[in-house]
């Protein structure tokens, strides 16, 4: 979006900002920022003015997954001369008071592990107050979703690639007059290669190490396993979720490690369900010598028959769902 330059009309309102953070009365910030800044700046001494929250972020708070040193970046930049990024006037952090805006990304502990600052501004301190405005992650990864897995004892250490591509289901309860089962069907195909028996084997033995039952299902929960369920959360697409094969604190370059992330077409219903469940059941193949799973779409209840004929492996896994949900800035600007 491009932003419209400031006109002779705000400098009022920018008297009323200049005198409420100063302490000036309102003429005499009016009369300041008429005169010519030429002629301001043998009075004015030079400097960032940072506000508390800007102030604790270059002094490291807040940041996640990376490490710089604010303080020597701002100390680098202290003989500066810039364009204000409010008023478009020229400025020079020797001579001018003045803010800093940073354009940070927000960390997301799936789609961004890392707080980077992306852009630095500057302006002068009676145009604008130094300020955090937040990058959040808007592109969330499409279907399929990929993995690479590596055959075993392989002297020339193979790795095979598969396309993982996910739908939910609603399967008929596991009791009497009791809610649907909120199932989620993680279907692999193997990349780069025909479709063979022996590469389907190989899969079923990463999940078999990964904690999936051999027969029926298991608690993945007890195997660090996690799922985050977004849905209409105002992004593009809607519905979107993150099956982690850990729960430990993201790395700093890859985040969580993903059995599987992309969007997925999720029902209120399917999502009302499994929230109030606390788990989904995970159900992954083809394993053994089955190469392709065939599901009536019209038919859901065929979902719990791929595991019951050992198509598939299941597993239950818990929603991650903090009670505050996942961790973002308030009291900020969100980038545009």
């Amino acid at each position: 979006m491009t932003k419209n330059k400031k006109t002779s009309n705000s400098l009022s309102g920018r008297a009323h900002d200049l005198a409420e953070k100063t302490g000036m009365s309102y003429t005499a910030a009016l009369e300041a920022l008429r005169r010519p800044r030429a002629e301001r700046t043998d009075e004015a001494q030079g400097g960032f003015v940072l506000t508390p929250e800007v102030e604790r972020f270059v002094d490291g708070e807040g940041h996640i997954g990376v490490e710089y040193d604010l303080r020597e970046f701002l100390q680098e930049r202290s003989a500066k001369k810039y364009e204000c990024y409010e008023c478009y006037e020229p400025g020079s952090t020797a001579t001018d008071p003045t803010s800093v805006i940073f354009t940070v990304s927000v960390y997301d502990p799936d789609l961004n592990p890392a707080t980077h600052v992306m852009m630095t501004n500057f302006a002068h301190a009676a145009c604008k107050p130094s300020v955090i405005r937040w990058a959040v992650p808007v592109e969330i990864p499409q279907q399929p979703h990929r993995v690479s897995v590596e055959v075993p004892d392989d002297p020339e250490e193979r790795i095979i690639h598969f396309g993982l591509t996910a739908a939910a289901h609603l399967a008929p309860a596991d009791e009497p007059d009791g809610p649907p089962l909120p199932v989620l069907l993680i279907t692999a195909e193997a990349e780069d290669y025909e479709p063979h028996p022996s590469l389907f084997h190989l899969l079923d033995f990463h999940l078999l190490e990964d904690g999936f039952a051999y027969e029926g299902t298991s608690d993945m929960g007890e195997r660090g396993w996690s799922l985050r369920v977004e849905h209409n959360t105002g992004t593009v697409p809607p519905s979107w979720i993150a099956v982690r094969a850990a729960t430990s604190a993201p790395d700093e370059e890859t985040g969580h490690g993903h059995f599987f992330l992309a969007a997925v077409d999720l029902t209120d219903e399917w999502v009302t369900t499994a929230r109030q469940r606390g788990k989904v059941l995970i159900l992954a193949g083809p394993v053994g010598p089955h190469t392709q799973l065939r599901l009536d779409d019209e038919d859901q209840d065929d979902v719990l028959e791929l595991l019951e004929d050992g198509l598939v492996r299941g597993g239950w896994c818990p929603i991650d769902a903090p009670k505050d949900g996942h961790v973002r800035p308030t009291g900020a600007v969100r980038a545009r």
